[in-house]
């Protein structure tokens, strides 16, 4: 018992949890750091190659362009051609002081040749046409046949000067060699620029370097330039990394090889230019050395970092188990059995314990559940429960309700006079019809009934179904109670019924309500069953009629338009059922809408045997429907449809008429001062009306059918008559016998005077 072997477990997970991410990121954070070093180092010496090279063919075509412009010079060009002696001081002098012009400190050059094939002389810093520069006239020769116009080569020039030369210095240099004319098979002249190996040297800077080394590689594998000055010209095609290089195709790269008997990154870069090659060769132990550093710093930081986490898993564990440990103490002294081998198995069996008293505990309390609950009830009908309680005390006693409608039902004897009970035996009377209703009426639907004054009170309850569902099932449930009473009791009893409310507060009201319930029995007789909502209806408001649906409807009907009459008609089926709230109020509703259209009909002439021919009313065949949906259809088919029938004949018989009228008066009055307004007065009707209705019919206006009228009778005047044409004129009311002429002329084509003398076909 006194062994804490949970604490050392838990302990030791700490630390294994703790310690594992802590070596995982030591080692990550070195390999990733010792490779981003790596890979710093090495785009940082590939930067500096590529600087050195950008620095050394500066500086080498600078010297191409400073010899181009000069060899390209008229003096230079005039002087290559001619026979020079010791007579031309003059030329020579001009020759030789701008050959020395472009022998800068900067560049590096050390001595410049001009040399003219054709005339073998040779001008340089030692004069003109020396005995030591016999041998240099001989190698200038050899460039003759090269094919590009100007090259830069690397040569060793022992033996071709004295120990008093001053190029002997270094022997190894570097020479750029121009023919002139630059691109000529033949060419007359040759300029050559010489570059000793120590100045060529310099181009290579040495703080660059600090980790490696620079090797500048001509054409032909020989080193032209490097640190180490004693090595240049040495050929270095035996060198592996050197032949790795030539085999390559790429113009850049960085590979790793073996420089003697050390691993070298080789880092190189091809020109274009002159074809030489930038090397650099750096050593890896050199670059590894700063990720030892790296290393070591990742080595201590997750030393310390697992020191850390070593001190928060003992002191916070500790203090993790400080609640462990209270309730081991607690429970310590409780018996255990030999197997609780640490802390929890000790508060396992004591939990245990705990759990076994609480269910007898438990066991107790279920025979008090149902009086605590009838208490409940008791303070909820009288007001004294107060709304924030009753649902938590509900579920502390064992109801798990979720009603959305409740009701109080109140049992009361009706009269005990003819039975075989008297009035002391009441209360076992009602104590009797409580055990009915708790055996008749399912635990779910309803709490614990209680005898409350001189009756028994339920409440009862029921989620997700409707009012009236709702009510025939209390319905059913009062019925079987009272009928149940009535066989083992052979009493007669009554019962009350609140209206229907959703909050346990209102339970109140819903006694009261069923108390003057059960006053109505002196009306209904004893053994009833009263719904407070029938004895004692509320009072409603006034019913809402959609009226502005109903005129949609009759105004879409006037218009003769079949989908907005349905549209419509819809509407105001769906806000009639909306607005009313009671079945009564609908039909009241759609009666007054029906009344309302055959009143149209009236209106406009129509009898009510065209809409029904039946023997059955139109009223009683709406009052017989009572889907919305069958009533809707019922309108459409049997009123609406019907009623834009009937209206349309009955407009298109009132057009005929009109029309046939207005022709009538024009045929009795066309040679008077007729128009439209006196028309619509002689038939009562507005002219605009009627001009509309007789477009409609004839096709065309009043004024254009009077005009082809009159012109009718003209023609017939003119076949049958001997009247001129001015007579004709002045009886059909035209203003002058010219107007007349004009209007004939433009229907028919030709004039009243030539239509007359026209033969008749």
């Amino acid at each position: 018992m006194k062994s804490h072997s949970y604490l050392r477990k838990l302990i030791v997970l700490t630390l294994v949890v703790g310690a594992f991410p802590v070596l995982i990121l030591g080692w990550y954070s070195y390999t990733y750091s010792s490779h981003t070093v790596l890979e710093k180092v090495n785009e940082s010496n590939a930067q500096i190659l590529r600087q050195t090279q950008l620095r050394v063919e500066q500086t080498l075509k600078t010297i191409d362009y400073t010899a181009s412009q000069m060899l390209n010079t008229p003096l230079v060009a005039g002087a290559i051609g001619k026979r020079l002696t010791i007579m031309d001081t003059e030329l020579i002098n001009d020759l030789y002081d701008n050959l020395l012009g472009i022998q800068t400190f900067e560049l590096g050059i050390r001595d410049v040749f001009l040399f003219s094939l054709e005339n073998d002389w040779l001008i340089s810093n030692s004069g003109f046409n020396e005995d030591s520069q016999a041998k240099m006239k001989e190698l200038l020769h050899g460039f003759t046949a090269m094919q590009p116009g100007s090259k830069w080569v690397s040569l060793d020039l022992s033996g071709r000067y004295d120990t008093e030369s001053p190029i002997v210095s270094n022997n190894y240099t570097i020479m750029n060699v121009k023919k002139w004319p630059i691109n000529s098979q033949n060419p007359q002249g040759l300029m050559a620029i010489l570059l000793s190996g120590k100045e060529t040297n310099n181009l290579i800077d040495l703080e660059d370097a600090d980790m490696g080394q620079i090797y500048i590689v001509d054409e032909t594998n020989k080193l032209v330039a490097h640190q180490n000055r004693s090595l240049v010209g040495t050929d270095l095609s035996h060198e592996e990394f050197m032949a790795r290089i030539v085999a390559s195709q790429e113009a850049t790269g960085l590979f790793k090889a073996k420089v003697g008997e050390d691993e070298m990154s080789i880092s190189y870069r091809k020109s274009a230019y002159n074809g030489w090659t930038y090397v650099s060769v750096l050593p890896i132990s050199e670059m590894t050395q700063r990720a030892k550093s790296i290393a070591w710093t990742s080595l201590w930081v997750s030393l310390i970092a697992l020191c850390t986490s070593i001190v928060i898993a003992v002191l916070g564990t500790r203090s993790v188990y400080r609640p462990v440990r209270s309730i081991y103490r607690s429970l310590a002294g409780a018996k255990t059995s030999r197997e609780a081998k640490d802390e929890f198995g000790v508060i396992s069996e004591g939990i245990q314990s705990l759990l076994s008293t609480q269910s007898r505990m438990q066991f107790q309390l279920e025979g008090q559940q149902a009086h605590m609950t009838e208490l409940l009830v008791r303070k909820m009908v009288t007001g004294e429960a107060k709304s924030s309680e009753i649902q938590e005390r509900l579920q502390y006693y064992g109801y798990t309700l979720d009603w959305d409608r409740m009701r109080v039902l109140l049992f009361q004897i009706d009269d005990l006079a003819d039975s075989r009970f008297d009035e002391k035996d009441r209360d076992l009377l009602l104590y009797a019809i409580a055990n009915m209703v708790s055996e008749l009426v399912p635990g779910e639907a309803r709490l614990a009934p209680i005898i409350f004054q001189d009756a028994v009170l339920l409440i009862t309850g029921a989620q997700a179904v409707s009012e009236e569902a709702f009510k025939e099932r209390v319905y059913d449930m009062a019925a079987s109670v009272q009928e149940e009473i009535k066989r083992y009791l052979s009493v007669e009893a009554s019962v009350g019924i609140s209206r229907s409310f959703t909050q346990w507060m209102e339970a109140e009201q819903g006694y009261a309500e069923c108390v003057a319930a059960l006053k109505y029995r002196v009306q209904l007789g004893r053994e009833a069953v009263l719904f407070s909502e029938d004895v004692q209806p509320k009072k409603s408001k006034d019913m809402a009629y959609p009226k502005e649906s109903a005129a949609q409807v009759i105004d879409a009907i006037q218009s003769s338009d079949k989908a907005r009459a349905q549209e419509a008609l819809a509407a105001f089926i769906d806000n009639a059922s909306k607005s009313a709230e009671h079945h009564n109020d609908y039909q009241l509703s759609l009666v007054r809408l029906l009344v309302d259209l055959i009143r149209l009909l009236q209106d406009a002439g129509i009898s009510l045997y065209a809409l029904n021919q039946r023997e059955r009313t139109l009223f009683d065949e709406l009052l017989h429907l009572h889907a919305a949906r069958d009533i809707e259809a019922w309108f459409y088919e049997r009123i609406v449809e019907p009623s834009i029938g009937l209206l349309e004949e009955r407009r298109d018989t009132q057009f005929r008429t009109i029309s046939d009228e207005v022709k009538r008066l024009i045929e009795e009055a066309f040679d008077t001062d007729l128009t439209l307004e006196k028309c619509a007065a002689r038939i009562n009707y507005h002219p605009q009306y009627i001009s509309r209705v007789f477009r409609q019919e004839t096709g065309i206006n009043f004024a254009e059918y009077l005009a082809q009228y009159r012109l009718g009778v003209a023609k017939r005047w003119l076949r049958e008559t001997n009247m001129t044409v001015t007579d004709i004129a002045e009886k059909l009311n035209y203003n002058n016998p010219a107007n007349f002429i004009r209007y004939f002329r433009k229907m028919e084509g030709i004039t009243p005077g030539q239509y007359r003398e026209k033969p008749e076909k």
